[in-house]
């Protein structure tokens, strides 16, 4: 499984063969295909288990109890989110997006799984949002799923602007900005 989210990470799911998972994870191809019916079944369960880790990074920061400002948390997300991008040299990008994009009209059944996943990010992203309304700290006149989409949007967005230019900054401003779009 590591494997396969590192290749097709890296490389996309059509550009990495069900021989090279294989032989990079040393694991037989009898026992591949007792647990997967193929490559599309494989990457399904990749994607089910990085988007249940990606819960759990997400939570861990947006609903972390000893942060007690919402916008402290999401400040926290957006530099840890940030820092991790230089630090994998600006070479990787989140499973879910990268199957997204590299799938989109072309393999509905990764959609579907990618969508499901990315709807249980964005739930993290919305409580921390309502939270934050409900405290005060952000503004009311949207609803928290409209806000953490738009703060979603423009993470990911801005991550792609950062890898492309190979800047953390460009990140960290645009991120900047979308948080000043939302506060009071």
């Amino acid at each position: 499984m590591n494997v396969g989210e590192e290749l097709f990470r890296t490389q996309g799911f059509y550009n990495t063969g069900t021989e090279e998972i294989l032989e990079l994870a040393n694991f037989p191809r009898s026992s591949f295909y007792y647990h997967f019916k193929n490559k599309e079944g494989f990457a399904v369960a990749v994607l089910n288990r990085y988007g249940k880790n990606a819960v759990q990074f997400y939570a861990n920061i947006l609903t972390d109890p000893n942060i007690t400002s919402p916008k402290g948390r999401l400040v926290k997300f957006f530099k840890l989110f940030g820092d991790l991008t230089e630090k994998r040299d600006y070479k990787s990008q989140c499973l879910i997006q990268k199957l997204a994009g590299e799938c989109a009209g072309s393999n509905d059944t990764l959609i579907k799984v990618a969508d499901k996943e990315l709807t249980h990010l964005l739930k993290v992203v919305e409580r921390c949002v309502k939270e934050g309304q409900e405290l005060g700290e952000f503004r009311t006149d949207l609803k928290p799923k409209e806000i953490a989409q738009f703060l979603h949007g423009q993470l990911y967005g801005a991550n792609t602007i950062a890898r492309l230019a190979k800047n953390k900054s460009v990140m960290t401003k645009g991120l900047k900005m979308a948080l000043e779009f939302i506060l009071i």
